[in-house]
C-alpha cells in the first residue's frame, strides 16, 4: 500500500516540514541563549546574601577596632 505524502504531511514534503522544524529549533536556541544572558547578568539572592553577610562582618570588625 502506497500512501501519499502530501495526504499526511498536510501539503508539505518531507524535506520541507524537516527545513521547518529546523527553522523552529534554531528559533528556541536563540530564546534560550538571549535567556541565558538574561539570568547571568543578574546578581543571585545568593550573591547578594553572600555580599551582604561581608559587608557587615566588615564594618563589625571597624567598628570593635575603633
Amino acid at each position: 500500500m502506497v500512501i501519499n505524502p502530501n495526504s499526511t504531511n498536510n501539503g508539505f514534503t518531507q524535506k520541507e516540514m524537516l527545513v521547518m522544524i529546523l527553522d523552529g529549533q534554531e528559533k528556541i536556541n536563540e530564546r534560550i541563549d538571549s535567556l541565558h544572558e538574561k539570568v547571568n547578568t543578574k546578581i543571585s539572592r545568593q550573591e547578594f546574601t553572600g555580599w551582604f553577610v561581608g559587608v557587615a562582618a566588615l564594618t563589625a570588625l571597624v567598628n570593635q577596632l575603633m
